[in-house]
């Protein structure tokens, strides 16, 4: 890992106030996916956005970790989702300051080393079609197109592509 940050796990009660400093210096992109302002709401989302079928213990809710303790980006998986041999990437946000310096590349490289140790064969990650920076950063880092996944009427009202990267 760098020597400037570290992944550090989480959680809500003593984290809270670092992930809502890390999501105000990323807001662009909450303003894109929630269409309001990072607020408390935004972070317990963060710490509660559980895929379907799993539980709070099956996923994982880290920091991208200064060495000051400050958060640079935040990072959600879930190991063994969709299937035991995948690891679905939630989130990968870095702070609007730290973009461009090849932080997110860095960590994703981090992700990837965690997720062949543990066994699995595939990334996947659900992108907001409207995100074309994001799109562009995935294909950079070898993900392709599995499908898209439309807004169903009953979700966020986004359309997402899901991509994924092989092991």
């Amino acid at each position: 890992m760098a020597d400037n940050w570290q992944l550090a796990l989480l959680n809500e009660a003593a984290d809270g106030a670092r992930v809502l400093d890390c999501a105000q210096r990323a807001r662009d992109y909450i303003l894109l996916e929630a269409g309001r302002e990072p607020d408390a709401t935004w972070v317990t989302g963060y710490f509660n956005d559980i895929p379907p079928g799993r539980t709070k213990e099956d996923i994982l809710v880290l920091g991208i970790e200064q060495v000051d303790g400050s958060l640079s980006g935040l990072l959600g998986m879930a190991p063994g989702y969709e299937t035991q041999s995948e690891w679905y990437i939630g989130l990968l946000l870095v702070a609007e300051s730290e973009r461009g310096n090849g932080l997110g590349a860095t960590v994703l490289k981090e992700v990837v080393a965690l997720a062949k140790a543990s066994g699995a064969q595939t990334l996947k990650v659900a992108v907001l079609t409207k995100n074309a920076a994001g799109l562009r950063f995935w294909e950079r880092h070898g993900f392709e197109h599995l499908r898209d996944a439309p807004d169903d009427g009953q979700g966020d009202g986004h359309d997402r592509v899901v991509l994924q990267r092989r092991l």
